[in-house]
């Protein structure tokens, strides 16, 4: 009632860069929200590796190798590199972690060649989204401005 002992979940920026709320994306499915809700980074230049935004689980990391599926609390996380870049089949990409995997805060979880994706004609602006706010999340604070703690999440 009074938050006393509530939990909360700290993320920090998955990729170094220009931290933007997850509503200026170009892409409907993020900046709608219809995933869930969270924060997207423009890498700076000659960044190219996604980290863990928190001591997570690894739960899903996709053939296409352009995504991973975290989970920490019973919050399930999704760091997703570029608009549209499933399309690129994994060429481009790297995963450096797999299904099951534990890891900490900063480890680094896949790596991505900017180049390819821009020669694609994608944008690698990198997406972090909570898609099951709704069932785990309480509260949501969003601190754009601190590559340290980008969101905070209460628990339910």
């Amino acid at each position: 009632m009074f938050g006393f002992g509530s939990k909360k979940l700290v993320l920090s920026a998955p990729v170094e860069g220009k931290i933007v709320d997850i509503t200026e994306v170009e892409d409907p499915v993020f900046a709608g929200k219809m995933m869930g809700d969270g924060f997207a980074v423009e890498p700076a230049e000659g960044v190219n590796t996604v980290c863990a935004p928190c001591d997570a689980k690894v739960m899903l990391v996709p053939d296409t190798m352009h995504a991973v599926a975290l989970e920490k609390n019973g919050v399930e996380l999704l760091l997703h590199v570029g608009i549209d870049t499933v399309s690129m089949r994994g060429k481009g990409f790297e995963a450096l972690v797999e299904a099951g995997d534990k890891v900490d805060a900063g480890q680094p979880l896949l790596k991505f060649d900017s180049n390819k994706i821009a020669e694609a004609g994608k944008s690698s602006i990198t997406m972090l989204v909570v898609t099951n706010q709704d069932d785990a999340v309480e509260s949501t604070e969003k601190n754009l401005v601190n590559s340290e703690e980008v969101m905070t999440l209460t628990l339910k």
